[in-house]
């Protein structure tokens, strides 16, 4: 049952699809429906067939592409043809449109008529090119010159401007014929004379006129000064007799006279402050560690070198990319923000004495750190905060605030400076005044002088820095025991201005330091036994407050480095002097190694054989030293004192400014000395207590701590012996870590790269490498488009001469019918005279 209703249901539907419709239109087509024309199909055939390639152009129906191009340069073209010298709106092209009244100057509005001129000049073509007459009428206000041009008169209004010509009654008898009415007629040259006298006349009396109205008008002017102080009094007095202003008027005169507020940045909360602030002082600070590690340099080698690369290579983290980023070590702008950056030094610790000392705390670093002090005081100006450096602990007291200086407003010396042209005049015009009034002349010279007022200033400010580095190097070349303290004072003043110059050009500032740094080195070399002078350490200083030494490369502070360890190395310490200035240039080297932890090796020589020195020995004792400093003789015991009562007396003090001039070695130097090298032992051994090879450097103090004789010095000097030794013995007994491989990544497997065979197309080609193939692609492609370009450039150049011949085609037909018609008129119009002229005969 249920198959037969299931055949039953089957019939039916094959019934319905076979009924065919009685309406004759349903299969009908409209007659608007497109059909293709097979004449307009072209069959582009090939010669051999590949199988499973498409091929997009086996046919092709010229007929339509050519009327779908025609159609779309009708309306690309064709329309771009049909306004061409034609606009329909309004388009102020006028040069600074877009400003405001205010910034309309003199100069927008000349280059704005000057535009104006050559636009005219260049659509009147040929015409306009020689024409030698400007009818350019120049306007102001609306009105043209020639209406608002004034020809003032000094004559009076009531005077006739025509009383100069002549008459018409002399006109008409002498021109003329004379006048009828007259009985006798007169002579010419009589009437000529009678009119000269006429004019003689007049001209007398309007000479009289102009006279006596000048003198009424002087007359007029003095009545008038007179009543002036009685005017003006009486003003005044109905002045003072006006009512009081208001608060209402008061204050819109106010608001009047207010300078309207302009548009400022969004204000930014606290929150949002201090985050920019600490990311800023991150990246900074990332800046300078890169720069001090002197990373990305390693790798430069490795990256030079091919790696091998397999196609399955997912980069997952076996191959690790490096070396994209820049060595941007010594990278310095104009403005000095990238790679001037200045360590900042040590923490300060105390700060006693007066300026002498202070200026010689250079030399006891360990003390008491006065001129890391100073370092952190000027090697930061600009970016203090955004380059402060860890801060190193202090065991010493606790540390007083330096006293800040007051600067006041020196009347005796000039707001504005302009820039010595030479050394001299520079030197006269510092000499007459006290250090804190020089440092005042250089700072208003540097802000006088300043290049983003003048170009011309960019040099002024470099053959400032270049006296600055003179008037030091006098200072200090032959200062005696007297003014070697205010030579120190000085320059404490004038590092901040230092700091300021060498940031307004870094790379010439930088450049002038290096060369008077070669000079002195080449200076050293003549005589490498003896300690140069004076003003040579100073500029060691000067590098360090004033560079960042904490790179890893630096163009300045490198060299300088260099140059510390030539003299710890090879000058003999034979004087107070030699100690003084050794001692002062290990002060530097450590200053110079506080934040990278570098260190010379002759620092540590150095130190060596200060102790050393400083111990009474005998003949026969046996104990190690390096050169300069000599294993026997008087010099091998500069330092060693008896027990007096005395020595033991004396005062912690620090070495003094007059001990870098001084020759003359005395007890308290002797004590001095001693124990500021028992200071400078433990921060230099602090500076390589995480290296590896640091028991290496510790282990050659130990005996010559162990000899030295404590019984004569004072209990400060003792007490810095025992913190030494004890620093000593705890990095002597350090064990070495045994050498191990560095952990290195898995390397992987070395896949091979798969082979893939080039399809033969049956085209003779010679074989080339797969960057030459691709290269040959493209400028096949690039030919092809070139080709297809001109075609396309040719039909567009072929449609645009046909729209110019259909215009031109166009206009000659207007032209005819219009000259026809001008024919057929002139014609009418003859007709009729001629058939006016033969009626006119005709009556006759």
């Amino acid at each position: 049952m249920g198959a037969k209703n299931k055949k039953a249901n089957s019939d039916a539907v094959y019934a319905k699809k076979t009924v065919k419709s009685t309406n004759p239109f349903d299969n009908a087509t409209a007659q608007s429906a497109k059909r293709q024309n097979p004449f307009d199909v072209h069959v582009n055939k090939e010669k051999f067939k590949i199988m499973g390639r498409i091929c997009k152009h086996d046919r092709g129906m010229p007929g339509v592409a050519r009327s779908k191009a025609l159609q779309k340069r009708t309306q690309t073209l064709g329309q771009q043809f049909a306004v061409k010298h034609k606009t329909n709106k309004f388009k102020d092209n006028r040069i600074g449109r877009h400003l405001s009244g205010d910034q309309l100057t003199e100069s927008v509005m000349n280059a704005r008529y000057l535009a104006e001129k050559m636009s005219q000049v260049r659509t009147t073509q040929k015409a306009q090119k020689f024409n030698l007459n400007d009818d350019e009428l120049l306007t102001h206000r609306g009105q043209t010159l020639e209406e608002i041009e004034q020809y003032r008169d000094e004559r009076s209004d009531d005077e006739e401007l025509d009383d100069e010509a002549l008459d018409a009654d002399f006109t008409s008898a002498a021109h003329f014929g004379g006048d009828e009415n007259e009985t006798s007629p007169q002579d010419r040259q009589a009437a000529i004379d009678e009119m000269i006298a006429e004019q003689k006349r007049r001209k007398n009396e309007i000479d009289k006129e102009k006279n006596e109205v000048y003198d009424l008008t002087e007359k007029l002017d003095a009545n008038y000064k007179l009543l002036l102080p009685l005017v003006a009094k009486a003003t005044k007095d109905e002045q003072e007799a006006k009512p009081p202003a208001d608060a209402y008027d008061k204050l819109l005169k106010e608001m009047i006279f207010e300078p309207r507020g302009s548009v400022t940045d969004k204000l930014i909360n606290p929150a949002e402050l201090a985050k920019q602030e600490a990311e800023r002082l991150e990246r900074l600070e990332n800046e300078r560690l890169r720069r001090m590690r002197a990373e990305g340099e390693d790798d430069e080698a490795e990256n030079a070198k091919p790696k091998h690369r397999s196609a399955d290579d997912l980069d997952d983290g076996y191959f690790v990319a490096g070396g994209e980023e820049d060595d941007d070590t010594l990278a310095y702008d104009l403005e000095g923000n990238l790679g001037t950056h200045l360590a900042s030094k040590a923490e300060a610790k105390e700060d006693s004495g007066d300026e002498a000392e202070e200026e010689d705390g250079e030399e006891e670093e360990s003390e008491d750190d006065s001129e890391e002090s100073e370092a952190e005081n000027y090697s930061d100006l600009n970016e203090s905060e955004a380059e402060s450096e860890t801060e190193q602990p202090s065991k010493k007291k606790p540390k007083k605030e330096r006293p800040q200086a007051t600067t006041t407003l020196d009347a005796s010396i000039p707001f504005t400076i302009k820039m010595p042209k030479t050394y001299e005049d520079f030197t006269e015009l510092l000499s007459s005044h006290a250090a804190l009034q020089q440092a005042t002349i250089v700072e208003r010279i540097i802000k006088c002088n300043d290049p983003k007022l003048d170009g011309v200033n960019r040099e002024h400010v470099v053959k400032l820095y270049c006296f600055l580095l003179q008037y030091i190097k006098d200072l200090f070349e032959d200062a005696s025991e007297q003014d070697i303290r205010g030579n120190f004072q000085l320059l404490s003043h004038l590092m901040p201005h230092l700091q300021s110059l060498t940031q307004l050009n870094p790379e010439r500032m930088s450049s002038a330091l290096l060369d008077v740094l070669k000079e002195k080195f080449g200076e050293y070399q003549k005589n490498p036994k003896t300690y140069p002078t004076l003003d040579t350490l100073i500029y060691f200083k000067l590098v360090s407050n004033v560079y960042s030494t904490s790179d890893f490369r630096h163009p300045v502070a490198t060299p300088t480095y260099v140059f510390m360890e030539h003299i710890l190395s090879r000058a003999r310490v034979r004087t107070r002097q030699d100690i003084a200035m050794g001692l002062f240039v290990v002060a530097i080297a450590l200053e110079f190694g506080s934040q990278s932890k570098r260190f010379l090796p002759s620092v540590f020589n150095f130190l060596e054989g200060i102790l050393y020195i400083s111990i009474a020995k005998r003949d026969a004792d046996k104990l190690e030293v390096a050169p300069p400093f000599e294993l026997d003789g008087p010099f091998s015991k500069l330092l060693a004192i008896a027990a007096t009562p005395e020595s033991k007396s004396l005062e912690q003090q620090k070495l003094q400014a007059a001990d870098l001039v001084n020759h003359t070695l005395t007890l308290d130097f002797k004590v001095r000395a001693l124990d500021t090298t028992l200071c400078l032992i433990p921060e230099a051994l602090q500076l390589v207590g995480e290296h590896t090879g640091a028991c290496y450097l510790a282990s050659p103090f130990l005996p010559l701590l162990a000899r030295l004789r404590l019984k004569p010095y004072p209990e400060h000097v003792q007490q810095h012996h025992r913190e030494a030794t004890q620093l000593v013995q705890q990095l002597a007994e350090q064990q070495m870590k045994p050498v191990a491989l560095a952990e290195r990544k898995p390397k992987a497997l070395r896949l091979l790269e798969p082979r893939f065979e080039t399809v033969y197309d049956d085209k003779r080609r010679p074989k080339m490498s797969k960057e030459k193939e691709e290269r040959a692609k493209l400028l096949h492609k690039i030919k092809r488009e070139k080709k297809g370009a001109i075609r396309e450039i040719r039909r567009d150049t072929a449609f645009v001469q046909e729209l110019k011949l259909k215009q031109q085609l166009q206009s000659d037909k207007e032209r005819h019918e219009k000259v026809k018609r001008i024919y057929q008129e002139a014609s009418m119009q003859q007709g009729e005279l001629n058939e006016l002229a033969r009626s006119k005969k005709r009556k006759k």
